[in-house]
């Protein structure tokens, strides 16, 4: 019979409703024999809770003749109640008599479970933007929800606005979609939202799209948003810093500036404030200025003597994104007719996306030659600024690489050095450029352009890559993040790739290079310690650090042969290693006596001219 094997139950009853049959499906759920099925008192097996509306519902059917639905629950044979979704239909004779009732029950529990958990999240979640929305009346914060795939289920105005959309644009958008210039930093905090962790107060700045030549500032949370025990998405709060962000600038420039010259304007760059030092400086006192724009009383001006129009006074073209510092060829001219250039720092001050004015802080560098100097080596800084953000956009940058040659048992290794190519085809050693590169801070740009050069060259697999991370980057949150990204994009094994870290770098935010360090390690990769032996907190860093390699500063390498000492010390840091089970680096080997001596004291690896120059890694 085709009712044995239907996987519900299937019941029939006479016209009264008293039970005929039940299928195999039947006996087996509630445990009883068929024949004890047979007219008996089924409601013995309802829910107390659903019992009375089965029955007022079955009476009414078998009265009317109508079809019989509902859902309710029932006792399993072992005493548990699961939800089923009763049907039942009359048959009727010739004479249009009910003839039999034909049923069937079907186990729905799991979708009332799901359906539970649903409106449950559904309630939260209604909760929470009611909260947030009263949250955001008082302080102007976004927020939004996003399921385990990371799409958005909910989003307030405050946070699409950001990116130009409405809210209906934003729901469904992944968040990868939503902001994909923050995705390298924000996928791992999304990541460990979903695992459980709740990761508070990440920084986030990056230009809106209604104020796109301004850059804003976000404080956000993520947190795990939990129904039943089990978490369902990822809840972000983000709560928009940029006023504070851009008064602490200006706290800095003045704290910084004191003793120098500082007046302000306001939005039509009219004078509304002037400093001691400043009106010394000039000549003329607050009061003759005040309430006059800055190029009237023909103060300001060309160094050649060229009054400037307020249109293109530089002064006034600060009204573009944080602090901009400026040595040029236009000067002051004092109430005395005398000119002098100067070197100056202006800032914006807004409330909210509205300019209020701006602050200028400046110094006569004509007045010591030390400052002329300053002056000269900032103006040089800026022309190199140009030509790196140019060879960065001409892909003008290109890697060498120098073996690092194993002295006993180790796999080959090379380091990647950065060069610059001049428009004349010149080959720029870094020295040259990326100290200013750090200053301006271009260098996280630059060293993430080498992290993913190295992770490519890492997944050949045929030697250990070795990477110079520089002191800016390493305090910068998302840069592990980016690490890992880059690994699994190009597929790279992480034990093929050492980073290597200066002491002066490490000292520079020490919670942040302690953290770096522990994650490169918790992916997998190495980690160096460069120029070690020439600072006092080396060796403590032996202790608090995963460090597997320690590179023997080229001082100590040098004149390795004719200096005793220089002997001595090599050998106490090999020594030093040995103890903390890390290999040694010998930096600087440029002949084969050197060579001969490290060896025998037990160095694993060595690099220098006597074993290879660099070389572009075109090459080979």
């Amino acid at each position: 019979m085709i009712a044995e094997s239907i996987p519900h139950i299937v019941w029939t009853a006479s016209p009264d409703g008293a039970t005929t049959y039940f299928n195999r499906q039947g006996t087996d759920y509630t445990g009883c024999p068929r024949e004890a099925n047979y007219e008996w008192d089924w409601l013995w097996l309802v829910h107390p809770q659903d019992a009375e509306r089965a029955a007022h519902a079955w009476q009414h059917a078998t009265m009317s003749g109508t079809a019989y639905s509902l859902e309710y629950r029932i006792r399993r044979f072992d005493g548990v109640f699961r939800w089923h979704a009763f049907r039942a239909i009359p048959l009727r004779d010739a004479a249009g008599e009910i003839d039999l009732w034909i049923g069937t029950a079907t186990d729905i529990e799991d979708q009332k479970r799901l359906e539970l958990a649903l409106r449950h999240a559904e309630r939260e979640a209604t909760q929470l933007a009611t909260l947030l929305q009263s949250i955001e009346a008082a302080t102007p914060i976004g927020f939004k929800l996003v399921d385990r795939d990371l799409n958005v289920l909910r989003i307030n105005q405050t946070l699409a606005d950001i990116d130009g959309r409405s809210v209906e644009q934003c729901i469904g958008l992944g968040v990868s979609e939503l902001t994909p210039d923050l995705w390298p930093q924000l996928e791992n905090v999304y990541r460990r939202a979903l695992a459980g962790d709740t990761v508070s107060n990440v920084e986030v700045s990056r230009p809106s799209s209604a104020h796109p030549h301004r850059v804003g500032h976000w404080l956000a949370s993520y947190y795990p948003v939990h129904v039943d025990g089990e978490i369902i998405g990822v809840g972000n709060v983000v709560v928009d810093i940029t006023e504070r962000k851009e008064a602490e600038e200006f706290r800095a420039v003045v704290m910084d500036t004191m003793a120098e010259g500082l007046y302000a304007l306001d939005a039509e760059g009219l004078v509304t404030y002037m400093n001691p030092a400043a009106a010394s400086m000039l000549g003329w006192t607050e009061d003759e200025l005040r309430g006059k724009p800055m190029h009237a009383t023909s103060h300001f001006q060309r160094a050649d003597g060229t009054k400037v129009p307020a249109s293109d006074c530089p002064l006034l073209q600060v009204r573009i994104q944080g602090r901009s510092i400026r040595i040029l060829d236009d000067a002051f001219t004092r109430k005395d007719g005398s000119i002098f250039p100067v070197a100056y720092s202006s800032v914006p001050l807004r409330s909210g996306p509205t300019l209020q004015g701006v602050v200028v802080v400046f110094r006569d560098i004509t007045e010591e030659k030390r400052e002329q100097g300053a002056a000269q080596r900032e103006l040089d800084a800026l022309t190199w600024l140009g030509r790196i953000r140019e060879a960065i956009d001409e892909n003008r940058l290109v890697l060498y690489s120098q073996p690092i040659v194993p002295l006993a048992d180790g796999r080959a290794g090379e380091e990647l050095l950065l060069r610059m190519i001049g428009r004349d085809g010149e080959v720029v050693l870094p020295g040259s450029f990326l100290p200013v590169a750090e200053k301006y801070g271009l260098i996280r740009e630059i060293d993430r352009w080498v992290i993913t050069q190295a992770t490519r060259l890492a997944a050949r697999g045929q030697r250990v890559i070795e990477v110079n991370l520089s002191a800016a980057s390493i305090d910068t949150s998302d840069l592990l993040p980016f690490i890992e990204q880059q690994i699994r994009k190009a597929h790279a094994d992480p034990a093929n790739l050492v980073f290597e870290i200066t002491e002066t770098a490490l000292m520079r935010d020490i919670t942040a290079g302690e953290a770096l360090a522990r994650g490169l390690a918790a992916l997998g990769c190495g980690l160096a310690l460069d120029d070690f032996g020439t600072g006092f907190g080396s060796f403590i860093y032996l202790k608090k650090l995963p460090i597997t390699h320690l590179k023997i500063d080229i001082e100590f390498v040098r004149d390795l042969v004719t200096h005793t000492e220089n002997l001595h010390v090599v050998r106490a840091i090999v020594s030093l290693a040995r103890g903390f089970g890390l290999k040694t680096v010998a930096e600087g080997v440029e002949d084969q006596a050197a060579l001969t001596m490290l060896r025998d004291e037990g160095v694993d690896f060595a690099q220098g001219f006597h074993l290879g120059r660099p070389r572009p890694l075109s090459d080979g």
